[in-house]
C-alpha cells in the first residue's frame, strides 16, 4: 500500500493543527483558517483573458491567521461559546452543502475576529448580487475594508476537492468527483465573472470602489496513487495532499489493505470525524462518549450513531467517492466492469 503524502502521522502539528480540536465545527474553523490556498500566487488559466490584477495571498498569510486565531479556537472548543459557532453555523441558508459550509465559517472567523480585534477586516457587505439589467449576472462573496492598508477588498472564496492526473501542471488535469468540475474552469469563471467589477452598488444607492481582488481556494486535492510525478509548482507545497486509487477489479480492491475503510460522512471531506469511526460505535455507553457534551447532544449523537451500519466494505460496495481510513482521506475511483 503507498503511505500519503501529508497524513496524520506527517507531523500533525505542522500539516494538521485542526487536529488538535475535539468539537467538530472548531475543527472545520481551524481547517478553513489553517489550510493554505491551493495558488502559491495568481496563474491566469488563458493568457488571453483581460481582467483587473488578481491576487492569492501570501503562503505564510493563512497561517498567521490561524496562529492568531488560536486562543479563540481554544475557547471556542471548551466553553459554552461553541453552541454561538454552532447557531451561527446551521442559521445560514444550505448549511449542509460544503461550500456554502465553508463560507459560513470564514464569514464567522471575519465578524469574530474583528470584533475582537484579532485582525483588520471589517464586512461590508458579502454575497453581493451582480446585475445586467433586470436579470442578475452574477455574486460577490467578501467586500472588507482592511483597515491596515485602508483598501477596500474582494474576497472570492472556493472550497475543491480535485482529483489530479499527469501532467499534474495543467490545471485541466485537476477534475472534480462529478467530472465536470475542473480547477481550469473554476479560475476562468472567477476571473471572467465576478472579478470583473470595479465598482459596486450597495445598499440606499452607494457605490464603493473595489481596490484590490483576492482569490481564496482551499480543500483537498488526490494525486494518482500509482504515480510519483513531483506537484506542480503553481500548487502551495503544503495544501492538503492525498492520494487516489482506481478501482478495476478485486484485485485493486485487496491490494488496498485498508481493512478500516469506510465511507466518509459529507462534511468529513473537511475534517474527520472520530465518532463515525468503528471502534467509537462499538462503544455501548452514553458516558463513554466525550464528557463535555451535553446530555441532549449526548442522546443525539448515539441516535444518530446507532444507525450508522459500520461492517467492512466488500468491492460491491464501492462506488466513486471519498473514504476514510485510520481517519486518512483516499478517494476509490471505480470504473465500469461487468
Amino acid at each position: 500500500m503507498i503511505t500519503n503524502p501529508i497524513s496524520p502521522e506527517t507531523d500533525p502539528e505542522v500539516f494538521l493543527p485542526w487536529l488538535r480540536y475535539k468539537r467538530p465545527f472548531v475543527r472545520d474553523l481551524a481547517f478553513a483558517l489553517a489550510c493554505p490556498d491551493v495558488l502559491r500566487q495568481w496563474v491566469s488559466p488563458d493568457p488571453n483573458i483581460v481582467s483587473a490584477p488578481i491576487f492569492v495571498h501570501e503562503p505564510t498569510f493563512w497561517q498567521t491567521q490561524y496562529e492568531n486565531y488560536t486562543e479563540r479556537l481554544a475557547q471556542l472548543d471548551n466553553s459554552t461559546d461553541y453552541q454561538h459557532l454552532t447557531r451561527y453555523l446551521m442559521s445560514r441558508p444550505s448549511p449542509y452543502r460544503l461550500g456554502f459550509h465553508f463560507e459560513g465559517l470564514i464569514h464567522f472567523w471575519l465578524e469574530d475576529g474583528f470584533k475582537l480585534g484579532i485582525h483588520p477586516y471589517e464586512v461590508i457587505a458579502h454575497n453581493v448580487q451582480l446585475y445586467s439589467g433586470m436579470q442578475t449576472t452574477g455574486e460577490l462573496d467578501f467586500i472588507l475594508q482592511n483597515h491596515h492598508s485602508k483598501e477596500v477588498e474582494h474576497w472570492e472564496l472556493a472550497i475543491k476537492f480535485y482529483l489530479g492526473s499527469t501532467p499534474y501542471d495543467k490545471f485541466e488535469n485537476w477534475v472534480g468527483i462529478n467530472a465536470r468540475d475542473t480547477l481550469q474552469r473554476k479560475l476562468i469563471h472567477m476571473q471572467t465573472k465576478p472579478f470583473r467589477s470595479i465598482w459596486i452598488d450597495l445598499d440606499f444607492y452607494q457605490k464603493i470602489k473595489i481596490d484590490k481582488r483576492y482569490v481564496v481556494i482551499k480543500g483537498r486535492f488526490f494525486k494518482q496513487a500509482d504515480n510519483s510525478e513531483p506537484s506542480p509548482d503553481w500548487l502551495n507545497e503544503t495544501f492538503p495532499t492525498h492520494l487516489w486509487y482506481p478501482i478495476n477489479n478485486r484485485d485493486d480492491f485487496e491490494a488496498l489493505e485498508m481493512p478500516e475503510l469506510r465511507p466518509a460522512h459529507y462534511i468529513e471531506w473537511l475534517t474527520h470525524r472520530p465518532f463515525y469511526d468503528a471502534d467509537f460505535l462499538m462503544q455501548s455507553k452514553v458516558t463513554d462518549l466525550n464528557p463535555h457534551l451535553e446530555k441532549e447532544e449526548l442522546r443525539r449523537r448515539r441516535a444518530r450513531l446507532s444507525r450508522w451500519p459500520y461492517v467492512p466494505l466488500e468491492l460491491e460496495d464501492i462506488d466513486t467517492n471519498l473514504y476514510l481510513n485510520q481517519g486518512e482521506p483516499v478517494v476509490l475511483v471505480r470504473d465500469r466492469w461487468d
